[in-house]
């Protein structure tokens, strides 16, 4: 088993669970092993910090490549989008072009930074941990779905780590993991359940292991946490 069908075009990744480390660390692995130079945004509010086994705490992310965002930062924009309607979008230009331009913009400011980062020879891949401190500002599936929908557009993979029971926003992404267990009794032992997911992936719906025999994480948590 490899991680390729997880990310063989732009696609969507929300885990979640109790033990928001060990959620971090899965996030972590399934980004390194398709993109080592992975972005990572953590949504916190003033106060917060990881915890000590955290990838975070252990400055596994080169600052370069790593930010913190208050919830208030991370509020979808819409009279930016509005404002462009009058201002920049051109009179000539195609309904679909003008709706991905639109999508963009009422992304968050942070968000746009993120997704117009150089491009290499590979798909960028973005981390965004602690979502759950997100959701009452994305209330309905709707806003859930289009967002996710605008960040696929600009041609990245998005892992979602989401330390709480998720609302039925989760449905708009790709592949849908639950881990049960914690970093205190151990990784290996933790429950890696597929609630949705890719046919043809390598985390299609049903799909149930041990992280410490899914290989593609195990080999780099094995690593990490040695």
């Amino acid at each position: 088993m490899t991680p390729d069908g997880i990310f063989r075009k732009p696609t969507s990744v929300i885990i979640f669970g109790d033990d928001r480390p060990l959620l971090n660390w899965v996030a972590y692995a399934l980004a390194f092993i398709n993109d080592p130079e992975f972005i990572w945004t953590d949504v916190r509010s003033l106060g917060q910090t990881p915890a000590p086994i955290d990838p975070m705490a252990r400055n596994k992310i080169p600052p370069e490549r790593f930010f913190v965002r208050r919830p208030s930062e991370l509020t979808l924009n819409d009279e930016a989008a509005n404002v462009a309607i009058s201002a920049v979008i051109r009179s000539d230009e195609t309904p679909e072009n003008v709706r991905r331009l639109l999508d963009f913009l009422r992304l968050p400011t942070p968000t746009q930074h993120v997704l117009s980062t150089p491009r290499r020879d590979q798909r960028l891949v973005v981390i965004l941990s602690n979502s759950q401190r997100l959701a009452a500002l994305y209330p309905s599936v709707e806003n859930v779905s289009d967002t996710v929908r605008s960040i696929l557009a600009t041609d990245v993979n998005l892992i979602m780590t989401f330390a709480d029971t998720p609302t039925e926003g989760r449905r708009a992404f790709d592949s849908i993991v639950h881990i049960q267990g914690t970093m205190h009794d151990g990784w290996q032992s933790a429950i890696m359940t597929v609630e949705k997911g890719p046919s043809d992936g390598a985390l299609p719906t049903g799909f149930r292991v041990r992280l410490g025999e899914f290989a593609p994480v195990a080999s780099v948590l094995a690593r990490e946490l040695a």
